[in-house]
């Protein structure tokens, strides 16, 4: 993971708007970035930092809620579109 880059992005633009995982919200990628610049960038960041991911439980077996539990386009776009 470039973490300069992303850290870079932030302080030019002031956003880092939502961060997806397919993971569990906690110990993930997502919480690491999310940590990261608001350790690093917080003095830059003009809003919060939004993660989109899994929930925090195990994961289904069945195909079906498979569906429901995962990231989805809807969830991200709902969660961008709450930004404004």
């Amino acid at each position: 993971m470039d973490l300069d880059t992303i850290i870079e992005s932030v302080e030019n633009t002031g956003y880092l708007v939502v961060v997806v995982d397919e993971s569990n919200p906690r110990c993930s990628m997502a919480a690491d970035i999310s940590a990261q610049v608001t350790k690093q960038a917080f003095g830059s960041l003009k809003g919060p930092v939004r993660m989109v991911s899994a929930p925090h439980c195990p994961p289904p077996f069945s195909d079906v809620l498979k569906d429901l539990y995962m990231p989805s386009k809807e969830k991200i776009a709902d969660t961008v579109k709450s930004l404004n």
